[in-house]
């Protein structure tokens, strides 16, 4: 059976008879159904179902009438049996005749009544089943979590899947990083290298280690699945703040609160570049896709796009002119020509990444932004805040897709799977939940 749902809008069509479509119906669901996978698995599987219940055996007990059939029935012979003579009896009936009456009445109740018994259940039975539907289609619509990973001791600050979607690791003010099973939550190593609470961490593209910092002033790369550290990066003077792997695996970006970030080679430790461009906290940063550039942000309210190699500034974009709101997460787009930037003016701003014109602005939340991430295919960005909600919207329009309200407090983290059907999202309330992202 199919595994993926069909397109809500065409999934009426395909579970109805095709006899029923008119023929502009059929021709638009089979030019759909020749593009969309899903839509065609979920037709080939209507399909097998019917051709399952036509080989089925006649039913060996008859169903129930319709009650009003069966009204209807009884009306028909009283009008073929009634007669004149009949008729002026009746008009003649005085009301002495009453009980009798009664006893017909009541006799006819007695027989129609384990009828209208049966059809209240059934009718009964329909109304709960589309309830409980409904309540499932407003649960998926809204996101519903699959795994809800409750281990940490300490504010959850940031989660992070592994490449091949197999693994969660998340960090915590509880000074550890637990890395786990997406699919059951079962702990695979916890490291606990650092002596401070851990604000930052980032995957190898190869999936074998991991790269976290901490309020300790550290970077620490170790083995994801041992534990064993294989260096400590040791260039910053304050908190660690921000910390991501080039695409390429050679270079590790670490940002801090001495605000600089630090460019250098991730298993010698040697530092390329030390960008100090910003005039505050550094809060987040993000390399572009093709591992040329990198955009960072912090306090200071600006966005830095700047050369990997060189750090020569391409561009300076400022999120917001009034001071006092600074940036505290960045995504960039797959294909690296937009740049996404929230923070506490309670909006995300969308904009070119080379020349910084504004695409859009999406006010879907009504606190500060904690949390972005950019689906993988570029359709959609996942948005998190201190209003605790984690909203899903179309990255071209700002159209809101899907809101996940499955956190008591504030949501300070947000990954989405490599393959993009599910967001990980860490909260102050100590859980990471995993759950569906799609509709």
């Amino acid at each position: 059976m199919n595994a993926q749902a069909p397109c809500a809008r065409w999934a009426e069509q395909l579970a109805r008879k095709r006899e029923d479509l008119s023929a502009c119906e059929r021709e638009t669901l089979d030019a759909h159904v020749a593009t969309c996978a899903a839509c065609r698995e979920a037709q080939h599987d209507y399909q097998l179902l019917v051709v399952a219940l036509k080989s089925l055996p006649e039913p060996a007990v008859k169903p129930i009438p319709r009650i009003s059939l069966l009204i209807e029935q009884y009306n028909n012979n009283e009008k073929i049996h009634a007669s004149p003579v009949m008729d002026i009896r009746r008009s003649r009936i005085s009301r002495h005749d009453y009980p009798i009456q009664r006893r017909s009445f009541f006799r006819t109740i007695q027989k129609t009544f384990p009828l209208l018994t049966v059809a209240s259940i059934l009718i009964c039975v329909v109304l709960l089943g589309q309830l409980y539907y409904a309540s499932v289609s407003r649960a998926n619509q809204s996101g519903t979590a699959s795994l809800i990973y409750r281990q940490h001791n300490g504010f959850v600050s940031v989660v992070a899947w592994s490449p091949d979607g197999q693994y969660v690791a998340s960090g915590s003010w509880d000074h550890t990083i637990r890395v786990w099973k997406a699919k059951s939550g079962e702990l695979v190593n916890i490291y606990a290298g650092h002596n401070e609470l851990v604000d930052a961490l980032a995957w190898s593209p190869d999936g074998k280690y991991i790269a976290s910092g901490s309020w300790d002033r550290t970077v620490q790369v170790w083995n994801a699945f041992t534990g064993k550290t294989m260096l400590t990066y040791t260039g910053h003077r304050e908190e660690v703040s921000t910390v991501a792997w080039s695409p390429n695996g050679l270079y590790i970006a670490s940002g801090s609160w001495d605000h600089t970030v630090q460019v250098w080679q991730a298993f010698t430790g040697q530092r390329l570049i030390n960008y100090t461009k910003h005039v505050d906290f550094v809060n987040t940063l993000a390399w572009s896709p093709d591992g040329t550039k990198i955009a960072s942000g912090g306090r200071d309210t600006n966005v830095m796009v700047w050369d990997a190699k060189t750090g020569f500034t391409y561009l300076n974009y400022n999120y917001i002119t009034t001071p006092g709101h600074p940036i505290n997460a960045l995504a960039w787009s797959p294909d690296g020509t937009k740049i996404a930037s929230g923070g506490r003016d309670n909006s995300v701003q969308v904009w070119d990444a080379t020349t910084g014109k504004l695409y859009l602005t999406y006010t879907g939340h009504s606190k500060e932004i904690n949390a972005l991430a950019w689906s993988p295919n570029g359709n959609e960005i996942a948005s998190g805040g201190f209003d605790n909600l984690v909203q899903v919207w179309n990255a071209d329009d700002g159209t809101t897709r899907l809101t996940f309200n499955g956190h008591t407090d504030i949501v300070t983290t947000l990954a989405w799977s490599p393959n993009g059907r599910q967001i990980a999202s860490g909260s102050w309330d100590k859980t990471i939940q995993i759950w569906k992202a799609v509709g």
